[in-house]
């Protein structure tokens, strides 16, 4: 999910070709604010996302010779997350359990004591693992309005949604027909004929005859 090498795949959205007066200034504030920060094994979240520097994921300084160039503004939108592997957990979970049961003297246990405990576990499980990553570049053409995302998996794509409008207060909008032709400014005719069209089923619908 690189735009530095591979294969050129991207999905695009739209954003404002007419940016604020002194945007750049303020959004490097902004994307430092929301700069990716590491997990740590004592925190709750078991994953987070936040912007580095386009094919360097571990520079989270994000400076901004690195992050503009030429009018475009590049960023890599990494996402962290704790991945234990479930029979592990499951099985260190069950070995706490009849540890706290053999020292407490009672046979069941209440849901808390279990939650607490599975969280415990969870702690410790973290700290003797790395959290996996996963890196996909961005690449906004401030000119043209368009950001290219190089991923087309829609979880990744509403993940990143989300991230942008926090920094950038911009809502991003899909690329598809509809918002293409609202953007390329159609004539008058144009526009008439695009309202008059009509969709068109290509395949039968399940169960109709």
């Amino acid at each position: 999910m690189s735009a530095l090498s591979g294969s050129l795949s991207y999905a695009r959205f739209f954003a404002p070709r007419s940016l604020p007066r002194g945007f750049l200034d303020k959004s490097h504030e902004k994307i430092l604010h929301h700069a990716m920060r590491p997990l740590r094994p004592e925190e709750p979240d078991a994953e987070r996302s936040g912007w580095c520097v386009m094919g360097d994921p571990l520079d989270v300084d994000l400076p901004s010779g690195r992050i503009y160039l030429d009018g475009f503004l590049n960023l890599g939108f990494r996402t962290d997350r704790w991945a234990i592997p479930g029979p592990l957990l499951k099985t260190r979970v069950r070995e706490a359990e009849t540890k706290y049961r053999e020292k407490s003297g009672r046979e069941k246990l209440s849901r808390r004591e279990r939650t607490e405990i599975k969280e415990v576990v969870t702690r410790e499980l973290r700290k003797r693992l790395v959290p996996t990553t996963r890196v996909i570049d961005l690449t906004w053409s401030l000119e043209e309005g368009v950001v290219r995302f190089f991923s087309h998996t829609e979880r990744n794509a509403l993940a990143m949604i989300e991230l942008f409008q926090k920094t950038f207060a911009i809502e991003l909008v899909a690329e598809s027909p509809y918002t293409l032709a609202q953007r390329i400014e159609l004539g008058e005719d144009e526009t008439q004929a695009w309202a008059d069209l009509e969709m068109t089923v290509l395949a039968p619908r399940k169960g109709a005859r």
